[in-house]
């Protein structure tokens, strides 16, 4: 079962979103690959830069899908993603920025959108309804091994007096529990630091594995303080819906990039 929705603004961008959080009146939007100007394998709303896109391409489809969802293009703070575990407190003055080495963005700042890029990493939104404040992360498999979500809450507390206890968290469209298979070395580094990685994975054929990110980052919430009832999961996998969003293991390497838009 799905636990997003689907809308498309008049310039032709096609998004989803989380009734959870709409509802509690948070802004936020997942881009499909439906809308923009990009073509062939990043056909046609690519939101990345580093996929061999033309920059002015990138350029038009952001601003429309900041236009979609209703967000001011030039406050954006996009970040520069390394599959770690860094996560970076954002005010008025990183309007219109790119923070490097990031994977995760944290702000109390309304109007100041949050803009991260996936294709099969997982999108993890958080927001503290009671504090006014949100954080959005990136979690491949080494972003997860080293928990970036609770880190990311972690910021939250620290800098702004969180309680995970009031936080409501979604797990965005990402490569999904059926799909997304590692081999032995993976399970090792697993190993070294999560007892009964079992709990979040399965053998396949000899000596691969899947792995069930959606669980394990939900279970790393429940463990920081997170009600189980406040996590939120997309329950859709990138690599099954290769058409609708990017999917680095769907397209063997080619996809462009989806991106993920929060703001209070």
């Amino acid at each position: 079962m799905e636990n997003i929705e689907y809308t498309e603004h008049k310039n032709g961008v096609k998004w989803a979103y989380f009734p959870a959080l709409s509802q509690m009146g948070l802004r936020h939007g997942i881009s499909t690959r439906f809308g923009g100007v990009s073509c062939g394998d990043l056909a046609s709303l690519n939101l990345g830069v580093k996929v061999g896109d033309a920059p002015e391409n990138v350029a038009t489809n952001r601003r429309r899908f900041a236009e979609a969802v209703g967000v001011t293009d030039e406050r954006i703070v996009a970040s520069g993603q390394v599959h770690e575990t860094n996560v970076a407190i954002v005010t008025y003055e990183h309007a219109g920025q790119r923070i490097t080495a990031t994977d995760g963005l944290v702000t109390n700042t309304p109007n100041l959108p949050l803009l991260l890029f996936f294709a099969d990493c997982v999108p993890l939104l958080i927001y503290d309804p009671v504090q006014k404040v949100i954080g959005l992360s990136h979690a491949g498999w080494k972003g997860t091994l080293h928990s970036i979500g609770p880190k990311t809450i972690a910021t939250m507390q620290q800098a702004f007096a969180t309680d995970p206890a009031d936080c409501v968290v979604c797990i965005a469209p990402s490569i999904g529990p059926d799909d997304y298979e590692v081999d032995q070395p993976v399970l090792d580094e697993i190993s070294k630091i999560w007892q009964r990685p079992e709990r979040f994975c399965r053998p396949t054929r000899q000596g691969y594995w899947l792995l069930d990110l959606w669980r394990w980052n939900q279970l790393q919430f429940i463990n920081s303080g997170v009600k189980a009832e406040n996590i939120h999961i997309a329950g859709v996998s990138t690599a099954k819906k290769p058409d609708l969003f990017f999917s680095h293991r769907a397209s063997h390497g080619t996809a462009g990039r989806f991106g993920v838009l929060m703001t209070l």
